[in-house]
């Protein structure tokens, strides 16, 4: 195995699932790295959500007894399970991070809050005897070196799974301890992939939650945020408005939901009409429950066609660029009955 070129020895992991490969991946270092190179390539162990959950609340659940015992299965890592060699730098940048007690954690709650990272399983049924939900529990702060390598390396197995959901609830990993647990390894890609993650924030962690999402979300369909409790300012819109014009590569669609964008839906109206390189926009952008009252059909309005439905009107027309007119955009609108409009998806066609 060890003579076998590069091409031959991914052949071969390519028909191994996700549990021989991370056997595999214990045997040594070389393959371990090969493995956390290619892994794109490979198999993932498939999870069907990903979210961080209050530990008091898993702890209620738990001892309330409402769900058979075998749907749960606790998972407390200690660091003896895992291979990995400190070098004193990163053994140095990680003694600071301890005695500043960053927390592994980003959000507002109390600082001593502990949370619980729970994997639900994708295939479940009630005669299934495997449990539903995986219930990862991680120290919320790192206190020792020793809770650093467990948080690193359970954060690398994360990585290496795949969700088709995930939900943050105005907490997400905090990026600058990702950042410092693998202080740019080139063999490990520091990404959750997730199908169709769901986020929410809070007003001062707007830009940070955004960052997360742009440098440690590998997004494959959509990603929704919900800022419902935010209240916007002319910074956060040109913050929205930068990530939707530039992050194209990264975002396949995103979905804004429950403020008033206007301001944010012209804006994005006269990049597509007026911008010499619409390539980088975000190729389906959604605003869902906009709620403004005062919307007028732009004057380059395409292609419209009206649809009247129960509760509802939609509105549907084309708008292209003006420097280069094959570049268009298909809008659909829906407007309640009071004229307002709560819907508008804007597609790269």
């Amino acid at each position: 195995m060890n003579s076998l070129p590069i091409e031959t020895k991914l052949d071969i992991f390519k028909c191994l699932n996700f549990t021989q490969l991370f056997t595999f991946k214990q045997t040594n270092y070389y393959y371990r790295n090969l493995i956390n190179k290619y892994g794109v390539e490979l198999a993932r162990m498939k999870f069907n959500k990903l979210s961080l959950i209050d530990a008091n609340i898993i702890n209620r659940e738990l001892n309330r007894k409402i769900y058979p015992s075998n749907w749960y299965k606790i998972i407390q890592p200690g660091s003896e399970i895992f291979e990995f060699v400190l070098n004193d730098q990163l053994n140095k940048k990680w003694q600071a991070a301890i005695s500043k007690s960053i927390s592994l954690f980003l959000h507002e709650f109390e600082p001593n809050k502990e949370f619980t990272v729970c994997l639900e399983r994708t295939f479940f049924h009630l005669f299934d005897k495997k449990p539903r939900y995986y219930l990862l529990k991680l120290p919320s702060i790192p206190k020792n070196i020793e809770e650093m390598i467990i948080a690193r390396n359970c954060l690398e197995q994360l990585f290496n799974c795949a969700f088709e959901y995930a939900y943050f609830n105005k907490i997400v990993f905090n990026p600058e301890i990702i950042n410092l647990l693998f202080d740019n390894n080139k063999t490990i890609s520091p990404q959750f992939h997730i199908q169709k993650p769901s986020l929410s924030t809070s007003t001062n962690l707007f830009e940070k939650i955004l960052r997360f999402v742009l440098n440690h979300l590998k997004i494959f369909e959509f990603v929704s945020i919900d800022f419902n409790h935010i209240n916007i300012t002319e910074e956060n819109i040109k913050i929205l408005f930068n990530i939707l014009i530039n992050e194209g590569n990264k975002l396949p669609k995103v979905c804004l939901s429950r403020f008033k964008l206007a301001k944010l839906h012209d804006l994005i109206i006269e990049h597509i009409t007026a911008s010499k390189n619409c390539s980088k926009t975000v190729p389906v952008i959604i605003f869902d429950k906009i709620l403004f009252s005062d919307f007028k059909l732009n004057e380059r309005a395409e292609k419209i066609e009206i649809g009247h439905l129960k509760t509802f009107k939609t509105t549907d027309y084309q708008i292209s660029n003006i420097n280069n007119p094959k570049v268009r955009f298909l809008f659909s609108n829906e407007e309640g009955r009071d004229g307002s409009i709560f819907y508008v998806q804007i597609k790269k066609i």
